[in-house]
């Protein structure tokens, strides 16, 4: 059975996941991998926030 999610289901979710990342991001100081990779994962929810205003 297939769920469909609202737009604003996934901005939510993007929402959150953006700012889970964020946390992550700022506690990573003392781990330059994670703090990287943070890094990219809030650039890729970026482009998720972007892709879903333009729907």
């Amino acid at each position: 059975m297939e769920r469909i999610v609202s737009l604003e289901e996934m901005r939510k979710s993007v929402e959150t996941l953006t700012a889970i990342a964020r946390q992550l991001y700022e506690a990573s100081e003392d781990f330059p991998a994670v703090n990287r990779n943070s890094k990219r994962v809030l650039a890729s929810l970026e482009m998720l926030r972007i892709n879903i205003e333009e729907a």
